[in-house]
This record gives structure tokens, sequence and C-alpha cells, in this order.
């Protein structure tokens, strides 16, 4: 019985934290595929569609990107527009800019096609995503196609007489259409900052972004300089619905796997119970000899502990072997048309903690409660 107890205990610690890593694969994973499209960390207003910026916030953000080794910050411009193409339109989000963003995002890595580059073009120009140059009908940047960009004037008074008036237009030439993240590729468009703001008048950025290796200390700098004026994501926050989907699916599991670790702990009551009827006669041995309820007590828990402790170095150890195979041999596939062959998995030592804590936890436990039944 005591065999069979630790055999469950051991597929429980096991099968935890199999599962714990394959979560944390499929996030980094997730992560993986948002690299190059969102930044490290993104910094938007709690309130309004934009950030102020003051001269005392900029100071504090070039004092960052100083004390920190490959750090930037970027003022990211956003607007909702029509994008029309002969007879074809989509309505997109407009980017605007530095120069610099297109090397941080890897842009040049994920061009599906790009105008000459010798080619002066003017500063009327845009980059689009493959999303959105399938809906404009675009295929090619060569010539550079003209694509005209139409955004609301909200502070105009119109009427059936002046629909014309209501809105602003400009022609920019496409000088090149990148496929990175679908999501991304289908919803945004990228321009210039500076044609942007002037067609736009937009004054202040509608959010920055951070990129930095540093990301725990400058996202704590950061939340302790604009305190609740702010949210701060990081790379998996930035995609909100699918980060709590991802976190809400991983409580679920593991209070699932909780509940198999509990049932199967029970098996160590019954093992000490049984220990205990066949050890009747040299339990009542030490009574005669003197030995007291507490004595007894302990030689039990101890030996319960023992158990537990043995299915969950075994199942530690079973775990980590299945989760070795998996990510250097491959065990489970994806199957096709996925991003990697096989399931991704990664090993975390938080994992290890927290499946230690709770099988741990539970084993100690229940023995104790076990321990009391028996002498009684």
């Amino acid at each position: 019985m005591s065999f069979a107890a630790l055999i469950g205990l051991a597929l429980g610690t096991a099968a935890m934290t199999v599962v714990l890593s394959a979560f944390s694969g499929l996030e980094d994973l997730v992560a993986e595929q948002f690299e190059d499209t969102n930044a490290t960390l993104k910094i938007e207003p709690v309130i309004g569609q934009s950030i102020d910026i003051s001269a005392d916030d900029s100071i504090f953000l070039d004092n960052l990107t100083a004390d920190f080794e490959a750090t930037s910050v970027m003022h990211i411009f956003e607007k909702r527009v029509l994008l029309t193409y002969r007879e074809n339109q989509y309505i997109s989000y407009l980017l605007g800019v530095p120069p610099e963003y297109s090397a941080l995002h890897n842009l040049s890595e994920h061009l599906i096609t790009m105008a000459d580059p010798s080619v002066d073009y003017g500063k009327y120009t845009i980059s689009i995503g493959a999303g959105v140059a399938y809906h404009l009908g675009l295929s090619s940047t060569n010539p550079p196609p003209v694509v005209s960009v139409y955004l609301p004037k909200i502070n105009t008074n119109t009427n059936a007489l002046n629909l014309g008036k209501a809105v602003n237009g400009q022609d920019a030439f496409t000088t090149g259409i990148h496929s990175i993240q679908a999501d991304y590729d289908q919803k945004f468009a990228i321009a210039p900052e500076g044609w942007f703001k002037e067609f736009t008048g937009m004054k202040a950025p509608s959010f920055l972004e951070i990129h930095t290796t540093d990301e725990i200390a400058v996202r704590k700098l950061l939340e302790q300089y604009f305190e609740d004026t702010v949210i701060v994501y990081n790379r998996l926050e930035q995609e909100a619905t699918l980060f709590k989907v991802m976190q809400s699916e991983r409580i679920v599991v593991v209070c699932i796997l909780s509940f198999i670790v509990l049932l199967a702990s029970f098996g160590v009551v019954s093992a000490l119970l049984i220990i205990a009827l066949e050890k009747k006669s040299d339990i009542r041995t030490l009574w005669s000899m003197g030995g007291s309820d507490k004595d007894l007590k302990k030689i039990f828990f101890k030996n319960g502990i023992l158990i537990v402790s043995t299915g969950w170095l075994s199942g530690l150890l079973l775990g980590t072997a299945i989760i070795a195979l998996q990510k250097w041999i491959g065990i489970v596939p994806l199957g096709s048309g996925y991003v990697q062959e096989y399931y991704p998995v990664s090993l975390k030592w938080q994992h290890l903690v927290l499946t230690s804590l709770i099988v741990m936890g539970i084993g100690s436990s229940l023995s104790a409660w076990a321990t009391r039944k028996v002498i009684r």
C-alpha cells in the first residue's frame, strides 16, 4: 500500500511539473511571436488617448536611457484612418513613428516587398502590413503604389453640403509590405513621424515604447516615477485577451492537478492505517515500555513524510526527464501548420517551487491528520 501511495504522488507531481512547463513553453512561444511587434515595455495613459510628456518627464526618460545600456524610448503616435487604393477601402491604424522604429522592430527582416531604396519618394511614404495590403489589393511595391489616407476632422461642423471639408486626405507612396504577426499585419500601417503629426495635428504621443534588456528594473523605475498616471505593460500583457485566457487556464489546471495530488495523498492515509494494523503488537510493546502517544505520533508522521517526500522527489525527476525529452528530442508533436513541430516546454525554478509546496503541503497535512487517527 505504501508503494501504491508513493506511485500516486509521483505521478501527480510529474503531471503538475510537466503541465506547468508546457504552459510556460506556450507563453514563451507566444512572447516570441510578438517579439518584433510589441516593445519590451509599453506605457499608456490611464485617462485619455495621449500622454502629456512634461520637461521633468523628458529628463527622467533621458536619464533612464543613460543609466541602462541598450535602452531606448520612442514616442508613438496612433490614429484610426481610412486607406483607399483604387476601388478598395480598408480601415486601419496609422502609426507615426521615429526613424529608429524600423530597426528596433526588425521590420527589414519581415519585408515581403519593398520599393527601390535608392529613389527619393519624398516625405509622404507608408509601410503596411500584409493583411492591410491584402484588403487593399496590393502585392508589390515596384513601382510603389499611391495609397490615399483619410482622417475625419473632429472640430469641423459638417452638413450635407460640405461633407468634403469634414475629411483630411493625403496621398502617400507605399514603400514596403511587411509580414510580422497576423494581428499586427492586419491592423497597422506605418508612417514617418514628421508628416503624420502634420497630417493629424497631434502633438502628444499616444503611447511610449521602451526597448530594453533590463525589463524588470526599468519597469520598476517607470512605475515608481509615473505612479498611477500611466499603465506599464510587458510584451505579453500587451496582448490583454490572450494573456488573461492563458492566466485563467493556468489557474484552473493548477487547481485540478492539486485536487489530483490531494486524492493521491489519501493513499498515504491508507498506508499509515494499514501499517498501524500490521504493527499493532509492536505499538503495544512500545506502550508497555513507556512510549508516549507523542512519540508514537512522531514515528508514524515521519513514516508518512518519508512516503510523501519519496513520491515528490521521484515525480520531480520523472517530470524533469519527460520535459528534457520533449525539449531536446520531441515526444508530443503539434501537428502540421504550426510555427514549430513539437509542443514547446520550458522548465523554470518557480514551477518546481510551486509544485513542491503543493505536494509537500498536502502530503504533510494529510500525514499529520492520519497520524492522529492511527494513535486513536
